[in-house]
């Protein structure tokens, strides 16, 4: 679900956008198309501010909204009611930095979508990514013995989950075409799930943050031989973290192939990467985005 430039006669509808910056830039060329003394100064002069630039360093990313700001030029603009609501939440979702905060608002952003266009929101391509468990659970119906049992699903993951979790699991997979039925069987399915990258950004952290948790469990969970658990601290050239980043996508991709090419699977694993740094980057010594709120 990506963001498109609109037809300059057609209105952006906020509900299609998950970046505030765009749909600021494509409402301001729509009304431009509109009336001829529409202007970025005229917005800027109409919500009450003396900078003639304030609207373009927001729209380039220059400076940040405060929700004041965002609401004058919400009235400015004359976005109301439920799209005002969505577009202030989406300031907050594009501008805070903590990923449980970034969840809370993409939770609204999804409750606000789904009130004004439910036939168009597709909840469930992002659910399956919210619990550790769905994709597993994709990979175990492929097992030589597996058991068409919610019960028997529950209980051999580990760790284990209910009975009516994996009974969803499997409804919300058949629903996403990720598993199908082939030869009376239940069967994993090759696809690609569309979504929105500001979306699956969030959905992908809070599934890889579960992992690592599971991953974190399993020194005490399981025996040295069944899980392998290293990690090594370097010191590194800065141009060297892409190559590291490289080397691992190819590791990656030659684990893949030995799965793919492995004969009478019987085992289901997860495998984790975590490369990150242990002190502040160069960029100044600063972790948060400076730029100066309007």
């Amino acid at each position: 679900m990506n963001e498109k430039r609109p037809a300059s006669n057609i209105v952006p509808n906020i509900f299609e956008y998950y970046d505030y910056r765009k749909y600021l830039k494509d409402l301001v060329l729509f009304e431009k198309c509109r009336s001829s003394v529409f202007s970025n100064r005229y917005i800027v002069q109409k919500a009450g501010f003396k900078s003639p630039t304030a609207l373009k360093h927001v729209i380039d990313g220059k400076r940040n909204l405060s929700l004041e700001a965002a609401n004058r030029f919400a009235a400015a603009l004359k976005i109301e009611g439920t799209k005002r609501h969505y577009f202030l939440t989406l300031v907050l979702f594009n501008q805070t930095t903590s990923l449980a905060e970034r969840e809370k608002y993409l939770n609204e952003l999804m409750e606000l979508k789904r009130s004004e266009i439910p036939a168009k929101l597709d909840q469930e391509r992002y659910d399956v990514l919210s619990k550790w468990y769905h994709l597993a659970i994709r990979e175990i119906v492929d097992l030589p013995d597996y058991r068409n049992s919610t019960k028997w699903i529950s209980r051999v993951l580990t760790p284990q989950i209910t009975a009516l979790e994996a009974a969803e699991s499997l409804t919300l997979l058949k629903k996403l075409g990720l598993i199908a039925k082939k030869d009376g069987k239940l069967c994993p399915v090759e696809k690609t799930l569309a979504t929105d990258g500001r979306v699956h950004s969030v959905k992908a952290a809070e599934f890889h943050r579960q992992m690592i948790n599971l991953g974190a469990e399993s020194i005490i969970r399981f025996f040295s031989e069944e899980r392998e658990i290293s990690g090594t601290t370097i010191r590194i050239a800065k141009q060297d973290v892409q190559n590291v980043k490289l080397l691992l996508k190819e590791f990656r991709k030659k684990i893949l192939n030995l799965a793919a090419n492995s004969a009478d699977a019987d085992q289901i694993y997860q495998l984790n990467f975590q490369f990150f740094p242990l002190v502040a980057t160069d960029r100044k010594g600063r972790l948060f985005d400076e730029r100066e709120d309007v």
